[in-house]
């Protein structure tokens, strides 16, 4: 839910989505006020952030370390520190290096931004400011879904789906997958069953990648996505949690604003909202 309805009443996912794509960054800032871990976090990783300026030493500095890959949404590899490293100390335009060989959009962007600590964005306050910006909005968004199943999905999806030019990038992204996967007609864990080759070739029928690119299109599949995980989150990778009427998904009962008059507005009411930290690395 969002900050101004995190309450034990699930009917307005909908809403509180709409809420938080209009300035997610406004939004997560105001949550993370009330968040004394992420405030100690922040406070702890701005001030060691001017000794960072080795590889070692940021991969020694474990609670620096968790913010700086939490900010790049690739917190998963705080259990694999040969990989970390090898993503910031190889050439990442090179074909031979480890993240060109993964393919993970993800990874590519945290090798980019520090391009083997060339470009260390912790060297400077403005690189500083967006990392903690990141880390905050991811932090947010992983907080609306213990409210929220596939809250989390819906709003990384809206900030990262142009990033998405090839299927093999879509692929290898555990948070947009299942949004794109609800457009097709079959659940997540139904795909999941498939092999590689045949889900390669069900997206490929399946999927516009040009649609990524526009706005509207992205809050129209990040609404339906969020429709079909809060009603089944166990088959949608959103979380396990007890599902919701679809009435209430808006808040009232078939009195209430129809979907297609809320999906309506969403298309010119909705964007999706821009990762700083993308937008800085780009």
């Amino acid at each position: 839910m969002s900050i101004f309805s995190m309450t034990s009443n699930p009917g307005s996912a909908i809403a509180s989505y709409l809420t938080d794509t209009k300035n997610e960054q406004t939004q997560a800032n105001k949550w993370a006020q009330g968040s004394a871990q992420v405030q100690s976090d922040v406070a702890y990783f701005q001030a060691q952030a001017p000794k960072l300026t080795t590889v070692d030493a940021l991969l020694k500095d474990y609670r620096s370390l968790q913010v700086v890959l939490g900010a790049f949404n690739v917190s998963d590899l705080i259990t694999s520190p040969a990989l970390t490293r090898q993503l910031l100390t190889q050439d990442p335009a090179s074909t031979s290096s480890t993240v060109q060989k993964i393919g993970n959009p993800g990874y590519q962007i945290f090798a980019n931004a520090f391009n083997q600590f060339k470009d260390n964005p912790l060297s400077n306050s403005q690189g500083v400011t967006s990392v903690v910006n990141s880390y905050v909005q991811n932090s947010f968004e992983a907080a609306q879904n213990t409210q929220t199943p596939g809250m989390q999905n819906a709003l990384a999806f809206t900030r990262t789906a142009s990033q998405f030019k090839t299927i093999a990038a879509l692929m290898s992204s555990s948070q947009a997958l299942p949004v794109v996967v609800a457009q097709t007609g079959i659940n997540f864990t139904t795909y999941g069953n498939m092999s590689y080759d045949q889900q390669v070739t069900f997206l490929t029928s399946k999927v516009k990648l040009a649609d990524f690119q526009t706005p509207a299109k992205v809050t129209k599949m990040a609404e339906n996505y969020l429709i079909q995980a809060v009603q089944d989150p166990t088959n949608w990778n959103a979380s396990t949690a007890t599902p919701f009427d679809t009435l209430s998904l808006f808040g009232g009962s078939s009195s209430s604003t129809s979907i297609l008059s809320l999906f309506g507005a969403s298309s010119s009411t909705s964007s999706s909202t821009s990762n700083p930290m993308l937008s800085l690395f780009a």
